[in-house]
C-alpha cells in the first residue's frame, strides 16, 4: 500500500507543479501533433499516476491480490489518463479557436477604456454577437486615444489590436449601439457609417 500511495503522490506533486508552473509540462509532451496535445503531457501522466496510485490503494485496502491490485491500478491510470487526455485537448482546441477569433476583429468598432497613452499600451471594449472582451490596444499613429473614444480596429500584434479613431463624426455612444453588437452588418453597415462620417 505505501508504494500506491508513493505514486499517488508522486502524481498530485507533479500536477501541482504543472498547474502552477505552467509551461514546464511542454518537455514532456511527447507525441503531439502540431499544436495538439500528446499523450505524454505532464497534465495527463499525474493524472494517470494519481489514478493508478489511488485505485492501487484501494484494491490493497479491499484485500485484493498484488496481481488483481495492480491489474486495477493499471486499468484506472488508463482510463483516467484517456479522460484527462480528452479533456486537456478540448481545452487547448478552445484556446486556438479565442486565438483564431482575434483576426475577426479587424475593420470593428471598439470603444477605448483605458485610456491609450502616447506610444503605449491602453484598452479597447469590443463585442459582437458572442459577447464583448477587453483587449490590449496601441494606437496605429502611436497618439494617444482619450477613454470613451470609439476606434476602428486595424490589425491584431500579438495578444494585442492596432486601433485608429474612427472618425471624428461618430460620437461615442454609437460604441454601445446596434453595430457594435452586431458586427455581422458587413459592408452595408460600414457604408452606413460613411455616409454619417
Amino acid at each position: 500500500m505505501l508504494i500506491y500511495f508513493g505514486i499517488a503522490l508522486l502524481g498530485l506533486l507533479l500536477l501541482i507543479v504543472t498547474l502552477v508552473v505552467g509551461e514546464i509540462d511542454d518537455v514532456l509532451d511527447f507525441g503531439a501533433d502540431g499544436d495538439g496535445v500528446g499523450p505524454f503531457n505532464g497534465k495527463v501522466l499525474a493524472a494517470s499516476l494519481t489514478a493508478f496510485g489511488s485505485a492501487g490503494m484501494l484494491a490493497t485496502y479491499y484485500d485484493r491480490s498484488p496481481v488483481t491490485g495492480a491489474l486495477i491500478a493499471a486499468a484506472a491510470a488508463l482510463a483516467v489518463g484517456a479522460l484527462a487526455w480528452w479533456l486537456i485537448g478540448l481545452f487547448y482546441k478552445q484556446q486556438a479557436t479565442t486565438e483564431f477569433s482575434m483576426s475577426w476583429t479587424r475593420g470593428r468598432l471598439a470603444e477605448v477604456t483605458t485610456a491609450i497613452p502616447e506610444g503605449g499600451l491602453g484598452q479597447v471594449l469590443y463585442r459582437d454577437a458572442t459577447g464583448s472582451r477587453q483587449l490590449l490596444a496601441r494606437s496605429r499613429e502611436g497618439a494617444s486615444i482619450p477613454a470613451g473614444q470609439l476606434v476602428r480596429i486595424v490589425d491584431v500584434v500579438g495578444t494585442a489590436v492596432i486601433v485608429e479613431p474612427a472618425g471624428e463624426a461618430e460620437p461615442a455612444t454609437r460604441a454601445s449601439g446596434a453595430e457594435r453588437v452586431a458586427p455581422e452588418r458587413g459592408e452595408a453597415g460600414d457604408r452606413g457609417q460613411r455616409a454619417d462620417g
